[in-house]
């Protein structure tokens, strides 16, 4: 008897009764047979020892699909644990899935035991035997705890672990383990000695896990719960190549020279200190920077016909249960409370739990821009309306996800809403996609990727209204030509949206803009326009942002550029050089002449020798060096470096001006009206 499966391309493939994964793969040729990791049968992921049916749609998984990069680490994970389970006596194993770029595993540890990355040498070498041993990866199952495979499994780590135990009462809950005939099989992986609950698939066998890496360790929680059991987690990652992991490894290395907290204090931009966790303290240069991206967004801001306004930073806790923000942002959000001195002990301090109208501050500026929109009723020849705001917002961040600029607990946000009609719906929103990549072309960031996000589980509005909504964001992608993944059940509690994920020069991904429908908060909030036909209607309302937050976006260009800003943005421009005192003068001269022009100039008055000065404003990443001597004074003329070290030689100020690409937030902005003019003319 034989079987016939059907593969991606359409085909069919005739196998023997009985076949696997595996034997597909063989059957293809020789070459997939080797490099496939796993399959994929009917949309579920299966090992390649996985039995075909008759009609099965099978896809091979190899190394060259990021499915089988993150099998592979999920792999590793076991290898990982199985290791420490033989270093580490009286270890006990909690879970370990796969991460963005690697895995971890949470590792309970008895009393007076300490695992640090000292430890790394040692659960490595081990890692390495166990990968050399070369033992297959085979799926077990279970439907009673009478089984073998379930009773070798609570005994791997001592048989007394609470937390297994936890996890095989939910999966009781549901079944599991009752013997039953009906009951559901609970499926088990072993490798070698060692024995995990696990849903699989895996690689064929440890031998795929030669180039695997511990990263780091740190704590954690039992069910992320800090009411719970301490936990150590332990990092790693894991690569099919020897080559790709070192790859990796050197770009962890660039990344740590460009990691924007360390080059915040070098070009003293920026700090954090412990008493204010999450709230960034920008310095003057900083600052500069932080002002040129919000003035060059208020630029693009003015060419598109956007109004700015300005809404409180606290509004009564009612309005947020107006939004829904309440119901769904609770955790996130900063509440006030007056507090009051005791009447009969003035020392004494006490909240007053009977306040009239108890206020939020915001951690979204919607609200406000809907209550604008309201104040007044509105003519369908007003539409769309776009409100923008650089709009100040407070988010509760736990200490484990704060992370410099990239998650902070205050941060302004580049924000903007349309009101629109829903005719007008997709010609807004195709607007805004060629307006987001405009700006992030600014920035050398031109590899987007842009992800459609549907409704969650948690959500406002019925099925219609989000219909409409998605509907609306797929035409207008498909409209503008851009290619999107579909990302189901991770949209905004309130509408589906389009988010922005860019990639810097170190390839890393980092999610940006986003373009949100919104069909439920005008209808909450009691919003109108007069259509057309005299009647009243709703409008849509169009959430977005470009930025996403300017201090997120301040880190990412910093660590992009490794700290050397485009010339517009850098908060020192130019920096005159004098060879020594006696020139002085002439460097002070020459640094107001540039100025006038609009450039940020400085001059080292130092005693220190050229050869450092230049050296120091190197490391200040300074785009320009102008150094002055006799020659230079006489002549009046300036000698130019770059910061790379190019030496363009000698010049007249006015010369090096006219030379210089756009350097001002009104140049720039000129210079892409002309080249978005000159396009619309082809």
């Amino acid at each position: 008897m034989s079987i016939s499966v059907s593969l991606p391309d359409g085909s069919a493939k005739e196998l023997p009764d009985g076949s696997s994964v595996r034997d597909l793969a063989k059957a293809i040729s020789p070459r997939l047979a080797k490099a496939a990791v796993i399959g994929v049968v009917n949309e579920h992921p299966v090992d390649l020892t996985y039995a075909l049916a008759d009609g099965d749609q099978v896809k091979i998984v190899t190394s060259e699909d990021p499915l089988g990069l993150d099998t592979l680490r999920h792999s590793a994970a076991h290898l990982m644990a199985a290791a420490i389970l033989e270093e580490v006596p009286g270890a006990q194993l909690t879970i370990g899935p796969t991460t963005d770029d690697g895995f971890y595993y949470d590792i309970h540890l008895p009393p007076g035991t300490a695992l640090s990355e000292a430890d790394f040498p040692r659960l490595e070498a081990r890692m390495k035997a166990l990968a050399k041993a070369n033992d297959p990866f085979v799926r077990c199952e279970a439907s009673s705890k009478d089984a073998e495979v379930y009773r070798e499994y609570v005994a791997i780590d001592g048989g007394n672990n609470p937390f297994k135990q936890e996890i095989i009462e939910g999966l009781e809950a549901h079944g599991a383990f009752s013997g039953a005939k009906d009951a559901p099989m609970v499926s088990f992986y072993r490798m070698g000695k060692f024995i995990d609950l696990c849903r699989g698939p895996h690689v064929p066998s440890s031998k795929w896990l030669e180039h695997v890496k511990l990263m780091k360790i740190a704590g954690a929680y039992w069910r992320a719960d800090a009411s719970r059991e301490q936990l150590v987690r332990v990092y790693g990652t894991a690569f099919f190549t020897a080559k790709d992991l070192a790859d990796y490894l050197h770009l962890l290395e660039e990344a740590k020279k460009r990691d924007h907290r360390v080059l915040g204090e070098k070009l003293d931009l920026f700090h954090f200190v412990d008493e204010a966790p999450g709230f960034p303290f920008l310095h003057p240069k900083g600052t500069l920077v932080y002002n040129g991206l919000m003035e060059f967004m208020r630029a693009q801001l003015g060419v598109r016909s956007y109004q700015e306004v300005r809404t409180p930073l606290i509004l009564p806790e009612s309005t947020w249960h107006t939004s829904g923000h309440y119901d769904h942002y609770l955790e996130n959000m900063f509440f006030t409370r007056r507090k009051l001195r005791s009447k009969d002990d003035p020392a004494q301090i006490i909240e007053d739990a009977e306040e009239d109208r108890p206020m939020a501050v915001k951690p979204m500026n919607c609200p406000g821009h809907l209550i604008i929109y309201k104040h007044r009723m509105h003519s369908h020849h007003e539409l769309p309306l776009r409100i923008a705001e650089m709009g100040q917002v407070h988010r509760r961040e736990l200490s484990g996800v704060r992370h410099g600029l990239f998650r902070v607990q205050a941060f302004v946000q580049d924000d903007a809403h349309h009101f629109c009609t829903p005719d007008q719906l997709e010609a807004e929103i195709q607007m805004l996609i060629e307006f987001f990549f405009e700006v992030y072309g600014v920035f050398d960031l031109g590899d987007v990727h842009l992800e459609l996000s549907t409704r969650p589980e948690k959500s406002l509005g019925s099925d219609e209204i989000w219909e409409k909504a998605e509907g609306a964001l797929k035409g207008a992608l498909e409209g503008a030509g851009r290619e999107y993944q579909l990302n189901e059940g991770d949209g905004a509690f309130y509408g589906p949206k389009i988010d922005f994920h860019i990639r810097d020069s170190l390839g890393r991904s980092w999610q940006c803009g986003t373009i949100q429908v919104d069909f439920s908060m005008p209808m909450r909030f009691g919003l109108e326009y007069v259509g057309a036909d005299g009647d009243r209607h709703t409008p849509v309302m169009v959430h977005r942002a470009c930025y996403g937050s300017l201090e997120r976006f301040f880190g990412i260009i910093t660590e992009h550029f490794a700290g050397a800003f485009p010339l517009w943005l850098a908060p020192e421009q130019v920096r005159i050089l004098p060879v020594s005192e006696k020139f002085s003068d002439y460097a002070a001269q020459v640094a107001a002449r540039l100025r006038t022009e609009g450039l940020r100039v400085q001059v080292d008055g130092s005693d220190e020798r050229l050869g450092y000065k230049i050296r120091n404003a190197t490391m200040h990443k300074i785009p320009y060096l102008v150094v002055v001597g006799a020659k230079e004074a006489e002549t009046g003329t300036i000698n130019v470096r770059c910061r790379d070290g190019e030496d363009l030689g000698e010049t007249t100020p006015a010369a090096f001006v006219q030379g210089l690409a756009p350097f001002t937030v009104p140049r720039l902005v000129a210079s892409l009206d002309a080249a978005r003019q000159a396009q619309a003319a082809q």
